[in-house]
């Protein structure tokens, strides 16, 4: 397989992973959720190993709130001048999308995560 091919599998791994990692979290299936998660992790770890991160930043402006805020959690390190307003358009939603934005957001400010 191609490296853009690699890519491209790659980016359509994480949509589907954050999907149903929201669908878990909606559904309040911990265990479902938590192996998304894995999934989003290693996807995301070899997308950066393959130098995928700027096909993977075009997440950000999905329509999908879902894709758009995961993307911007995962990579809130890599590019805080571009996922921080992401989140924080999200911020403003109702409901638990724009909770888990606002919640992203304060980790992120008061030093939670690592920088």
């Amino acid at each position: 397989m191609q490296q853009q091919e690699k890519i491209t599998k790659l980016i359509e791994w994480f949509v589907k992973a954050a999907l149903r990692h929201a669908e878990a979290v909606d559904a309040m299936h911990e265990e479902a959720a938590a192996i998304q998660v894995e999934s989003m992790d290693r996807f995301f770890a070899a997308l950066h190993r393959e130098e995928g991160l700027p096909q993977f930043f075009v997440l950000l402006d999905h329509q999908d709130p879902v894709i758009a805020g995961m993307s911007a959690v995962y990579a809130l390190r890599e590019a805080p001048e571009r996922c921080r307003p992401v989140l924080a358009r999200l911020a403003q939603e109702p409901g638990l999308i724009g909770f888990r934005a606002q919640m992203a957001l304060e980790r992120w400010d008061s030093g939670e995560w690592s920088r």
